[in-house]
């Protein structure tokens, strides 16, 4: 079965979960698929980087100085200046999400692709947002002290969205492809229904693993041992089973000793999930190229 069919069933089948249990199980599901899968398809990054041409001059010891230095340092960037921490950590998750979903659809080498990249995640985080605003109001308060307001969210979804629709119609144009044009709408569409009927937590979680997690799982491991199949996933997930492990602890961690001041644990639980995504975003990119 192809992936992106596997994608749509798991999506269809958590949408209809969305109408069979409320709202504690969606977020108990969701933590424990961020947990898993979420962490897991980032916890392979030293072997990927093992991998670049240009990083085998450096031994293991090295580049895992710099990747812990740079975790360490994006964790202490968020934490003494938020505000520019949350807008960096939304912009690079955001092209991480684009790249991942439309590297293989979009063929071209022109520069606007990044742009596109960009965009596209954009968008997917905004139709996040503007369904769930208060939920987010909350959040951005409690890392930025900053309030923001629904038309925002709204104002910012419109432009991404349009973007995005003049960038497929264009390369639509230029390839003589339609049918990816109608599909990615479709998507869309599909997206902004399911997170208009899930909680935060849940309508993230899924995104998050099913668009994103499982296909660069996928791509990683076709990376660094050529084709997905059970061996190479078990070797995966040896290689993966330390970081993976400590990573989940530390946020276990993180919500224990926090579990009283909600506003503290969602600063530091995001400045976490940052600096974890910058490196990472930084690792898929050399990648990609």
């Amino acid at each position: 079965m192809k992936l992106n069919t596997v994608k749509l069933l798991l999506t269809f089948f958590f949408l209809w979960i969305t109408t069979q249990f409320g709202i504690d199980i969606e977020n108990l599901l969701a933590y424990i698929f961020v947990l898993s899968l979420g962490v897991l398809h980032g916890s392979n990054d030293l072997k990927l980087i093992g991998n670049f041409s240009s990083e085998k001059k450096y031994n293991f010891r090295t580049k895992l100085s710099i990747y812990v230095f740079l975790v360490l340092s994006s964790f202490c960037v968020f934490l003494i200046f938020p505000s520019l921490g949350l807008l960096i950590f939304i912009l690079i998750s955001g092209y991480h999400f684009g790249e991942q979903h439309l590297i293989e659809k979009i063929k071209t080498t022109h520069w606007s692709k990044y742009l596109l990249y960009l965009t596209y995640g954009l968008l997917i985080f905004f139709l996040i947002f503007q369904t769930h605003s208060n939920e987010v109001f909350i959040i951005v308060y409690d890392i930025t002290n900053i309030n923001l307001t629904t038309t925002f969210f709204n104002y910012f979804l419109f432009i991404t969205f349009g973007i995005l629709l003049i960038f497929y119609f264009v390369y639509s144009i230029k390839q003589y492809k339609w049918i990816p044009l109608i599909k990615e709408i479709a998507y869309i569409i599909l997206f902004y229904i399911l997170f208009s009927n899930s909680t935060l937590l849940w309508s993230f979680a899924i995104y998050f693993i099913v668009w994103h997690a499982l296909p660069s799982l996928n791509d990683q491991i076709i990376s660094i041992y050529g084709k997905t199949n059970l061996a190479n996933v078990i070797k995966y997930l040896r290689v993966s089973f330390l970081y993976w492990g400590l990573s989940v602890v530390g946020i276990c961690l993180l919500s224990y000793f926090t579990n009283d001041n909600p506003a503290l644990f969602n600063l530091l639980f995001v400045a976490l999930l940052a600096s974890i995504t910058f490196p990472h975003a930084i690792v898929i990119f050399k990648m990609q190229r």
